[in-house]
């Protein structure tokens, strides 16, 4: 059954190409079972016969094999020739394309995409052999074509079917609005960064799975620590995964034996030193706090807990890498440390904070540009002019800054390198110095001992008066002779004016203002959307049954119920609403 969609557009022939590239070489974007993909074959053909026509539907392929199969399967099923010099536009550009399941588990697809030009015009063909049952792209063929100022979307399909509702209220508007933002040169620039660039994805998606399951899943039901194990855990794979390949990479290229050491300044919880080393690497891990989980690696991983100062104390000469992952107030630092700790150390950088040598926050120059994407030329620039060719890549993490920064190689020679060490330091300051060893006056580097700014310090004197202006406020006006009121709703804002400013000013001091304070005391308040309302009190029940949901997360979770005083119970004219054995807090005179 055809089925067939029109959408107007305002994108070029030029950018409709754009979108087809992306379409094909980042399925991933709109399908979210997809990893990835890798081309298995390409080439240009030309039809047998003057009569030719793409076909409705393909045969499947019998296995995936050599080039030699593709080109027969070409000329037996597509009625195609190969051409390596194409006369004119109507020639047919061909890709067999696999698809990668994002679950390590599924079986791969294979697509046959076929590229007429002179029709602008694009069709995909599901070629998987018959016996892998394959869920991650549609199962009939579908075409997209840019005709004047609309795109048409054609399928071979039930319109009934979920992949034909995909096809058109996901793939089919996001094709056209990759084409449209491709009209403007900033848009077209982000999509010309590719992913995981200078390694191979091949080897990348294999490496990734085998590390996932290798670490990945037992330290994400281990995790000791605050942060969401699902991303902290996953995205540290996904790094040292990269860092592997990279190095191994070098190996081959330089003919080295032994496998690179490394130090990665800022480790924080240590987990990417715990999988490099694991995986043979020698090197360890420094950051200014130690963390819970670093007891729980063992005594061959090397982590200390130490501030760093940028100085000649600081170098690591003996190193092969100087890894700063998210390493806030050093980031501008690791490639100068590496720069200076010796000709043949090297740097891989993933900017996150933007900070300035001295330790302070970097504000951005340029209001054209995001804080982000400035600071990553800045660290680029810098990079080249301490005198390091550097590439950049785009990782495959859960993070929305995931642009690394790699210097492999030196612009100048090694006999230069006591030279390059001075010219580095007049890049980093201008002024003279007091001491020799030190690089910069006054580096501030982070606390010791982290701070604590979620309102959860301030003096419960001032909680307690924020507390009772604002129930005075919500309860004002209502009717609390017979049926139990949990007062208006008002807006955060709206509250904010009726408390005084010492007041407010030490709760902004603390990193959280009149909405953190409300959350902490959530057993009174209800916070959503901006709007706030007194809570109606849980009961033992409903405590019960929402502990039953956690526990799955954690199982040495312990619920305790009725241990502290009610506040209705001692603050609302009404009292609690609930009885003494249902109320999940206490009924007693606070």
């Amino acid at each position: 059954m055809k089925n067939e969609i029109t959408t107007k557009t305002t994108m070029t022939g030029e950018s409709f190409w754009q979108s087809v590239q992306i379409l094909i070489n980042k399925s991933h974007v709109v399908n979210k079972r997809v990893w990835g993909s890798k081309v298995l074959y390409e080439c240009n053909c030309k039809p047998v016969s003057s009569q030719w026509c793409l076909p409705d539907q393909c045969e499947k392929l019998q296995t995936i094999k050599n080039a030699e199969s593709y080109i027969v399967y070409l000329q037996k099923v597509m009625r195609l020739q190969q051409s390596d010099k194409p006369d004119s536009d109507s020639f047919i550009h061909v890709t067999f394309s696999e698809l990668l399941p994002k679950n390590y588990c599924d079986n791969h697809a294979v697509q046959l995409i076929c590229i007429l030009k002179d029709k602008y015009q694009v069709t995909f063909y599901d070629v998987t052999p018959e016996n892998d049952k394959q869920i991650l792209c549609p199962t009939f063929s579908y075409t997209l074509q840019l005709t004047g100022s609309q795109v048409i979307l054609k399928a071979d399909c039930d319109s009934n079917s979920k992949s034909f509702k995909w096809l058109s209220e996901t793939v089919l508007p996001q094709f056209i609005k990759w084409g449209e933002e491709c009209l403007n040169e900033k848009a077209n620039l982000h999509f010309c960064n590719e992913s995981l660039a200078l390694v191979s994805t091949d080897k990348y998606y294999r490496k990734y799975n085998d590390l996932k399951i290798k670490y990945g899943k037992e330290m994400v039901k281990i995790w000791p620590e605050c942060t969401d194990p699902s991303k902290f855990v996953y995205e540290d794979v996904a790094i040292a995964t990269y860092l592997l390949l990279l190095w191994e990479e070098e190996r081959s290229l330089h003919g080295l034996n032994e496998l690179q050491s490394f130090v990665d300044l800022g480790c924080g919880n240590g987990l990417l030193v715990y999988i490099l080393v694991k995986e043979g690497h020698p090197g360890f891990g420094i950051d200014v706090r130690k963390r819970q989980i670093w007891d729980m690696f063992g005594s061959d991983i090397k982590l200390e807990e130490k501030t760093i100062t940028p100085s000649d104390v600081h170098l690591f000469p003996e190193t092969d890498w100087i890894i700063g992952n998210h390493s806030d107030e050093l980031t501008p630092w690791i490639p100068v440390i590496a720069a200076r700790s010796s000709y043949k150390c090297n740097f891989f950088l993933l900017p996150c904070c933007a900070y300035n040598f001295d330790g302070t926050k970097y504000q951005r120059k340029n209001s054209s540009k995001s804080q982000y994407m400035e600071y990553l030329e800045y660290i680029k620039q810098l990079c080249e002019d301490i005198g390091f060719r550097t590439d950049t890549d785009r990782l495959k993490i859960p993070s929305t800054k995931r642009i690394c920064l790699v210097g492999r190689s030196r612009t100048y020679s090694d006999k230069e390198f006591a030279e390059q060490c001075n010219y580095i330091q007049n890049i980093i300051n201008k002024k003279d110095q007091n001491c020799e060893n030190i690089w910069i006056d006054e580096f501030k580097s982070r606390d010791p001992v982290e701070k604590v700014k979620n309102c959860t310090q301030i003096d419960k004197n001032i909680i307690q008066l924020i507390v009772g202006h604002i129930t005075d406020y919500l309860l004002e006006g209502c009717m609390l002779s017979v049926i139990w009121c949990p007062g208006k709703t008002a807006d955060i804002n709206e509250l904010a004016q009726l408390i005084p400013q010492d007041q407010l000013k030490a709760l902004k001091s603390e990193c959280g203002g009149l909405q953190t304070l409300l959350k902490n005391n959530h057993h009174i308040f209800k916070v959503q959307s901006g709007k706030v309302q007194l809570r109606y009190p849980k009961t033992i029940e409903e405590v019960e049954r929402d502990s039953q949901y956690k526990k799955n997360k954690s199982k040495s979770m312990n619920i305790k119920v009725q241990c502290k005083p009610c506040w209705f119970y001692n603050h609302h004219p009404q009292g609690c609403p609930l009885s003494d054995n249902k109320c999940s807090f206490l009924h007693a005179k606070s």
